[in-house]
């Protein structure tokens, strides 16, 4: 998820102008006895929003006439066919709010969709999910005993999501075989602060290595990526790996600020571009950068999305490190927040970016520098048996540990 927080722009014409044209095309009265049009007052608010700021050209007739037809707000937001566009009641927002500053309460999954439904995309450590012994790939047949079959991304995570010492039940389903028996888990929620994780390794050849494992985009990702790289300049680190592999994504301020901390000398340089519907391009510059050059190496994969795609593919684009491992996910839309009336919010596609060197990668990812599978072993299938992911993430893990020390040797070469 790449999502952009705004408040509440006044878009007084449209609005009058879908009301003016239910009333005098139906007639108030016809339309308020109707049971289907309970959700009167927010499509006054929600279609105005998507004619004007969506990011492909929007009929507010065509709107307003799947409105009347249905009666529904889901039907009309049904109809754009973009999973990314849904409205989010006032919980949902909140909770939205309150992942994207980097500490809730919940059990330390991220989430995400494949073809099959809802998956798990990572698990933190030490979570309660991780003690349950919950793994990427696994798939969340149902919440607290409620399906998630068409459950958005954001409500899976609003019902996850609770005080800490409150229970979350997830029913799950591993491997590949729909037909494999399901099992429910009791989850006891604790207050999960998704920053970054980061070590210092030593390696007998090529001595200190620093391994930064980032998980989302958060209001403190930048701040705690800052931190790690002091220290890693501090113990003289002689080579990076970042690890992106299963990020979901989160904020584009953050992207940026993370970017930008692996590009020395790159202030000024643009990182991403946003393309709006009226082929208005918005360019995003690389910050100002205070930490020395270190031997790179990136760590991607098929779960790598959106956020963790634009800094993957800067970081490839502008040369500054070597990607290592799979074809990212392929999410190059851009998502913003408008609040409304009410506590709710609408969350909707605003534009497509490309990438430091002008790329589109929607639907087909970032291409890593070295491919990783398994030796004599082809790529697992979508949402594969967890056994499967492990030993190619090991391998994964190896490889990049091993193009490090080559860039290593080669940066010590050239300083001769």
């Amino acid at each position: 998820m790449i999502s952009r927080i705004k408040s509440q722009g006044r878009y007084r014409l449209a609005w009058v102008l879908i009301l003016c044209l239910l009333a005098a095309s139906f007639g108030w009265g016809f339309i308020l006895v109707r049971s289907k049009f309970t959700d009167l007052v927010l499509a006054s608010q929600i279609i105005p929003v998507l004619t004007i700021k969506y990011y492909q050209p929007l009929s507010l007739s065509r709107l307003v006439l799947t409105y009347w037809q249905t009666g529904s707000l889901s039907a009309v937001l049904a109809s754009l066919n973009d999973p990314y566009t849904r409205y989010l009641p006032p919980e949902e927002y909140n909770r939205l709010l309150e992942e994207n500053k980097g500490v809730y309460g919940g059990v330390g999954l991220y989430l995400g969709y494949k073809k099959e439904g809802l998956v798990v995309f990572k698990v933190m450590k030490n979570s309660p999910a991780a003690q349950a012994g919950l793994q990427p790939g696994d798939r969340i047949i149902a919440i607290n005993r409620q399906s998630t079959v068409g459950m958005a991304k954001e409500t899976a995570a609003a019902a996850i999501l609770g005080p800490p010492g409150t229970t979350v039940f997830l029913t799950i389903q591993r491997g590949t075989d729909p037909f494999q028996t399901t099992r429910e888990i009791a989850l006891i929620r604790t207050l999960i602060d998704p920053s970054i994780e980061w070590e210092i390794r030593w390696d007998g050849e090529v001595g200190k290595i620093g391994w930064i494992t980032l998980s989302q985009f958060t209001k403190e990702t930048g701040t705690d990526l800052r931190r790690a790289l002091q220290s890693f300049t501090r113990e003289q680190v002689t080579g990076i790996v970042l690890d992106l592999r299963y990020n979901p994504g989160g904020l584009l301020v953050s992207a940026l600020e993370v970017a930008s901390q692996f590009l020395p000398g790159a202030e000024g340089h643009p990182l991403v571009f946003l393309q709006y519907r009226n082929q208005k391009t918005e360019t995003f510059p690389a910050w100002p950068n205070p930490h020395p050059t270190f031997p790179l190496v990136v760590l991607i994969n098929e779960w790598s999305a959106s956020s963790a795609e634009i800094v993957a593919a800067a970081i490839k684009d502008l040369k500054a490190g070597v990607l290592v491992g799979n074809t990212t996910f392929g999410k190059g839309l851009v998502q913003d927040v408008i609040p409304l009336r009410g506590g709710g919010a609408l969350y909707f596609t605003v534009a497509r970016y490309l990438t430091a060197g002008g790329y589109s990668i929607h639907d087909t990812g970032v291409e890593p520098d070295i491919r990783v599978t398994l030796p004599n072993a082809q790529l697992p299938p979508p949402n594969p048996d967890p056994s499967l992911l492990r030993p190619l993430d090991r391998f994964q893990a190896e490889t990049a540990l091993q193009v490090l020390k080559e860039l290593i040797r080669g940066h010590r070469k050239a300083a001769i």
